[in-house]
Parts: C-alpha cells; structure tokens; sequence
C-alpha cells in the first residue's frame, strides 16, 4: 500500500489531510499525519480560547474545501450559535468546525486504518522521488513514504538581533507571542514589538489580562491593519482591467502609480480593489523577476500588508479605546537592543530621527508576524532538510524554493512532483499562500497532483518502516 505523509497539525495540514480523505479521492493511500503536541486541525491559530481573537474573514468565506464554502455557516446554524455571514467570529470556533469536519471524513474514510494520526514531530526528511522518502520523528521511529507534504505553518520566531542574551534568561523577553511565562506579578509596562495582526492580538490580550499595565506598541512605521468594513462591499467593476495593465508592466513602480490612479476616485472603496487582487497575487508575484521581488518586500512590503490583512471592526473599536484610554501608545520606531535582567532597557530610535530613545519594560513580547527565515531557522526539520540539500531556502527569506503547485526545489533547483509543501513556506513562489481560501486551494491541487503521481504505471510501492539515506549536494535553487 502506497503512503503520503503529512507534516503539520494546523490549517494547512488539515484541509490537505480532509482532500485526501475525501469520497471519491483515486488514490487509496495511506495516511500518516504527524500532527505536533497540538489537537489536530487547531495548529496555533485555532487553539485560541479567547473570544476577542476573532477570525479575520467573515463567516460566510470559511470552509474547509474549496467547494463547500458554506459549511462553516451550517455548522454554526446546527450548534444553535448566532452566526451571520458577514461575521467575524471568534476563531476557536472555526477550531471546532475544523476538528468536526475531520472527524466525520475518517468516519467516511471507508478502509480502517487509512488515516494514522502520531502527535509527534518530524524531526527529518530524506530520500528523492525515485527511490521515497523516510520521514523521522523525535523519538526515532521512521516510517518510508511514497509521498511527503510539509504543512508547518510559520517557522519559530528567532529573538530580535538587538536582544542581549542576558535579556533572553530573564524571562521577561518573550519571542513567541503564544506562549506567555507565567510571572510573579501583574507587569505594569509592556512593550510589543510588531503591530501586525499578531501584535495585535497579543495587545488585546495583555489588556485584558493585566488591565492597569502601560501597553506600548513598536514598529519601524507604526502601521496597525487597517480595518474591514462593517458589511460586505460591492466588487470592483474594473479589477480585471487593473490585473491586465499589470500583467501587462510586471514592475512594482508600473503597479504602485497605476494603483494611485485606481485609488483617487474618492468614490472607490479601496478594499474592494484590494481584495479583487487576492486571487490574482500569486500570477502577479510570478511574473516578477527577482530583482522586483526584492524591491516590493523592502520598499512596499509595509504598506501592503496592513491594507491587505485587516482587523474586523469590533477588534478595530477593542484597540481604539485602549488608545483613547490613554493605555495604548503606537510608536514608529526601529528597536536597536533590549538588555538587563528586569526590567528591560529597550533602545529605539523613532522613524525619521536619529536620537536614541529609551523605554523601559516589565515584559517585551516580540510580535512581528510570521517567521519566513528558513535559511538560519531553528525548525528542526526545516533545518535538516536544507542542511542536506534536500530542500533549498529561498533567496529573499520568503520560505522555501517551490514552484507554483507547490513542489519543493532540491540542489539541483528541479522540483520534486512528490515532495510539497502548503501554506506559509510557499511565500516566496505564490507570496499570497497563508489565508484559509489559498491553503484549501493548494490542498486540492496537492490532492489531485498526488493521485495522478502515485498512480502513474511502475510507481515502487515502499515498505513499512525503515531509514533513508541523505541526500547528495547541489547547484542554488531557481525561482
């Protein structure tokens, strides 16, 4: 019996795992998913308790699968919960929906055994696509694969250059803005680095969970997400027009100033140009050359994102009283170190100046978005792979070398039609690859790919469990 293995335990792992499983699927496969310490389906952003950390799309766009986009309003409905299409809603529920959806698939799956779940994590990855791989794990056990997909999500957050590690033992820098120490007593200033939607959330935690602390929020702009409307927009009637001139100039000067064109009708809602791009990015970010790549992600990079990755309205209205309270300060700023033992010197110097300043912090938690780095990554797997030449980074740190359908590039810069990756690796071959409607598209691809792969005549069936060989060196990978 032939095997794909499935690395990751969040959304991307679980929308992948749910096409495989799927009635109907052509390949009979089995599955093994190694799904990390977390339930499986939850990942870090659905294992959320909190009500106020709410899904960042509405209701009515959240499923599992590309073709049953609605089935996360069903869910809702039959639970009884007051759930609306145009809602944002907390994302523990999405959560829920998630770990239902799979449960019943591996009730449907027909054969037992198909699907076997190890809360493990892969710790190595060899082996080609001719001869399989053999997938690792912590503890030592191995099991030989036909097919690999990895599902990671975001790779670990690595402390700001700046951090001396004496700050690092303290305990009062926190890298990773899931997981809080447990202090002796409530923090009376708080600095977050970042202001993304990550940062975001981390504020509206800290004020909630110490709720006279200072809260001071530091990026190299000051940019917070902008927000989404409170109803659904009308489309933008000429987007495909938009798509076509860029298309058309693929240089990221062309696109800004025929996109300040677009955006001077006052008339426009600038969201709906903005998410009429969504599913064209990943055709746009392939027609630039690396040089223009390289160019949006140092010069524009910050203005896309916030306009791009909005807050719903009721998380916009949570940070605006925090600042109108006085409790909140946005600074632009760049952080140059943070050092002591607690409390924290932290060195900034404010966007546009060049006199240092001085914060000082009970608690910094570093909150800057997804760690793309895979170069230097302390990800064992990741780490492993590149080491080995069995995967390659990619050049502007945007994940790892794939193309399009999300195949992973080896040494030799040719991708691997059994070895893929979904979700935040991918940001360097498609750059829009994380939200919820481009996982499950991928996952339908990978799906489809992989059926077609292992069902091609002469394909070696792999035994049960063994060890691979490393995999050989090579040239620089190719976008």
């Amino acid at each position: 019996m032939q095997r794909i293995v499935v690395v990751g335990g969040g959304a991307a792992g679980s929308a992948l795992v749910g096409e495989l499983l799927r009635p109907g699927r052509p390949t009979e496969a089995d599955i093994v998913w190694l799904v990390g310490r977390r339930a499986p389906g939850r990942g870090i952003a659905y294992s959320t308790s909190a009500d106020h950390h709410l899904l960042n799309v509405r209701a009515a766009g959240m499923g599992l699968f590309v073709d049953d986009i609605g089935a996360f309003l069903k869910y809702t409905a039959a639970r009884g919960l007051p759930v609306k299409g145009a809602d944002f809603v907390p994302r523990s529920w999405f959560g829920d929906f998630v770990e239902s959806s799979l449960a019943r698939l591996v009730s449907e799956a027909g054969r037992p055994g198909r699907l076997s779940v190890q809360s493990r994590e892969a710790v190595a990855v060899r082996g080609d696509a001719g001869s399989g791989y053999t997938v690792t794990a912590e503890d030592g056990e191995s099991w030989r694969a036909d097919a690999v997909v990895l599902a990671v999500g975001a790779l670990p957050p690595a402390p700001l250059a700046g951090v001396t590690a004496e700050a690092l033992r303290s305990g009062a820098y926190v890298t990773d803005p899931w997981q809080w120490p447990t202090l002796a007593q409530a923090p009376e200033r708080v600095v977050v680095v970042g202001t993304g939607l990550t940062a975001v959330d981390v504020l509206l935690s800290a004020s909630a969970l110490w709720p006279h602390a200072q809260l001071t929020a530091l990026s190299r702009h000051g940019q917070l997400p902008r927000t989404h409307a409170s109803h659904p927009g009308e489309p933008y009637p000429h987007q495909q027009e938009l798509i076509d001139a860029f298309e058309a100039e693929p240089r990221i000067g062309a696109w800004l100033r025929t996109l300040r064109t677009t955006l001077a009708d006052e008339e426009l809602d600038w969201r709906a140009v903005v998410d009429g791009l969504r599913g064209a990015t990943p055709g746009l970010w392939r027609r630039l050359d690396g040089a223009e790549r390289a160019r949006f992600v140092r010069h524009l990079r910050w203005l896309w994102e916030p306009m791009r990755h909005r807050m719903p309205p009721q998380t916009a209205t949570a940070i605006a009283r925090l600042r109108t309270q006085g409790r909140l300060k946005i600074v632009a700023a760049r952080v140059l170190a943070v050092s002591g033992e607690g409390p924290l010197d932290v060195r900034i110097r404010p966007r546009g100046g060049e006199i240092q300043r001085a914060l000082t912090a009970d608690l910094v938690i570093q909150a800057t978005g997804l760690t793309t780095l895979a170069e230097r990554t302390s990800h064992p797997l990741i780490g492993q792979m590149i080491a080995e030449d069995v995967v390659r980074p990619d050049r502007l740190g945007l994940g790892l070398c794939a193309d399009a359908q999300g195949r992973l590039r080896g040494a030799d810069g040719s991708a691997a039609p059994t070895l893929r990756a979904i979700g935040t690796l991918l940001r360097g071959a498609l750059w829009e690859c994380s939200g919820l409607p481009e996982i499950r598209t991928m996952a339908r691809v990978i799906a489809d790919d992989l059926a077609r792969e292992l069902a091609a005549p002469g394909r070696r069936r792999l035994g049960a469990i063994a060890t691979g060989a490393p995999a050989g060196s090579g040239d620089a990978c190719v976008h």
